[in-house]
C-alpha cells in the first residue's frame, strides 16, 4: 500500500530530484574504469565512457548534482515545515532519523562487506580507500564529511547528507525562532552568508546558503501565488531559466556560480510553478522522485559487487563498462532495485522506527509530505 501524500505535494519536484540522481549516476560511472581504490579515472580519459558526446555534460559535471539536492531540500523542508513551526525537536529528529539513518545504515554495512571480500579475493579495496575501522566509526553517526576524515570511504555518497544534517540543526533553530516567511527567509539566508563569508568557505557553509537559497525561493514563489495570477509565476520562472540557459549557452562554458546560485534554483522555481497551473509529471513524477534516495546509496554497492566478481575472474570490466548496452543494463538496474527498496525497505522501516520511538506519530508520519531530499 502506497502512503497517503498530502494536497499539497509538487510532483514536478519529486521528479527533479530523481532527474539529479540520474545525473549523479551518470558522474559515477567513471567508477567501473577505477583500477583500485583511489585510482580514478583521468580527465583525458573520460570520453572512453559510453554515450559521452550526447551526455558530456552530466560525465564532466554531473557532480553538481549534490549542489542540486541542497537547493532542492532547502525548498522541500520549507514547503514541509511552513505550517508545523510548532513540531518539537523530538518528532523533527524521528523524522529524520527514519527517514535518513535505516537504509545509511545498511548499505553501509554491505559495502563493508563487499569491501572486506573485495580485499580477501583480489588483493585490493574497490573505488574508496579509507574502509578502516576508525572512518566506518564516523559513517556509524553519520559523521563521515565533518572535517574528521583522510578521505572519502565506504559508501561515500552519504557524505552530502552527513553534511546536510548540521543545516538541519540551523533550520530547526530558525523554524522555531522566526518561522517561515519570506521576511525571515531572505534575513536568514543574509545571516547564514554573512556568518560564512561568502559560498565557498567549506562544505557545511555551501551547504547551508543553498538550503536557505533554496528556501528563499519556496517562499518567493508562495508570495508571488498569494498575490498575482496564477500564471504570473510560472512566466517569471520561464523568463528567468531562458534567460540564464541563453547565457551560458553564450558564454559557451559551464560557469559553476551561475548554474548553482542562479539556475538550479530558477529549475527548482519553474517546475514547482507549472504544477499550479497543471503541468504536473504526477505518477511519474512520484514514482522517479521515490527511487532517489535509493538510488543514491545503492549504487556504489553495486559497483563495488561488480568490479570484485571481475577482478576476481579476470574479466576486463573497462572493456564491459565501455559498451553502450552495459551503461543501460547498470542505469535500468539501479533504478529498479531502487524502486523495490523504497517499496519494501525505506517505507516499511521509516514506519517501523517512527512507531517505535514515537507511537504518538504512528499515523500523522506517513502524511509528511515524500518530496524529502538525498539525501533530499
Amino acid at each position: 500500500m502506497s502512503p497517503t501524500r498530502t494536497a499539497a505535494t509538487i510532483f514536478n519536484v519529486d521528479f527533479l530530484r530523481g532527474i539529479t540522481a540520474l545525473a549523479v549516476l551518470v558522474w559515477h560511472y567513471q567508477h567501473f574504469f577505477y583500477p583500485s581504490a583511489g585510482v580514478s579515472l583521468a580527465v583525458t580519459d573520460r570520453p572512453l565512457q559510453p554515450f559521452y558526446s550526447s551526455l558530456r555534460w552530466l560525465y564532466e559535471y554531473g557532480a553538481n548534482g549534490v549542489q542540486f539536492f541542497w537547493v532542492l531540500s532547502g525548498f522541500v523542508f520549507f514547503h514541509a515545515y511552513r505550517s508545523r513551526d510548532n513540531i518539537s525537536l523530538k518528532e523533527f529528529f524521528i523524522n529524520r532519523f527514519s527517514r535518513l539513518y535505516p537504509l545509511h545504515l545498511m548499505t553501509l554495512l554491505l559495502v563493508a562487506l563487499l569491501q572486506t571480500v573485495s580485499q580477501y579475493a583480489v588483493g585490493h579495496q574497490q573505488i574508496y580507500p579509507f574502509n578502516d575501522f576508525y572512518h566506518f566509526l564516523l559513517n556509524i553517526f553519520l559523521a563521515s564529511h565533518w572535517g574528521f576524515q583522510k578521505g572519502y570511504s565506504f559508501n561515500a555518497p552519504i557524505w552530502s547528507v552527513s553534511v546536510e544534517i548540521i543545516t538541519y540543526i540551523f533550520f530547526f533553530a530558525y523554524l522555531k525562532t522566526a518561522g517561515i516567511r519570506l521576511c525571515s527567509a531572505l534575513v536568514w539566508l543574509a545571516v547564514i552568508y554573512v556568518a560564512f563569508q561568502g559560498p565557498d568557505t567549506n562544505s557545511f557553509a555551501q551547504c547551508t546558503i543553498l538550503f536557505a537559497l533554496g528556501g528563499l525561493v519556496h517562499e518567493l514563489q508562495f508570495w508571488i501565488n498569494s498575490r498575482t495570477p496564477k500564471w504570473v509565476s510560472p512566466l517569471g520562472a520561464i523568463t528567468l531559466t531562458t534567460s540564464l540557459l541563453v547565457y551560458l549557452y553564450i558564454k559557451g562554458a559551464w560557469n559553476p556560480t551561475v548554474v548553482v546560485f542562479a539556475l538550479f534554483p530558477s529549475l527548482i522555481w519553474l517546475a514547482a510553478s507549472a504544477e499550479t497551473i497543471g503541468f504536473s509529471s504526477g505518477r511519474i513524477g512520484e514514482l522517479v522522485g521515490n527511487t532517489t534516495y535509493a538510488s543514491y546509496l545503492i549504487h556504489v554497492p553495486i559497483q563495488v559487487a561488480f568490479m570484485t566478481v571481475a577482478d576476481l575472474f579476470l574479466i576486463d570490466r573497462m572493456d564491459i563498462a565501455k559498451t553502450p548496452a552495459f551503461f543501460v543494463f547498470y542505469i535500468a538496474a539501479v533504478f529498479l532495485l531502487s524502486h523495490f527498496i523504497f517499496k519494501h525497505v525505506e517505507l516499511p522501516s521509516k514506519r517501523r522506527i517512527q512507531a517505535w520511538l514515537n507511537p504518538a506519530l504512528r499515523n500523522r508520519a506517513i502524511q509528511e509530505p515524500l518530496i524529502q531530499p538525498l539525501k533530499s
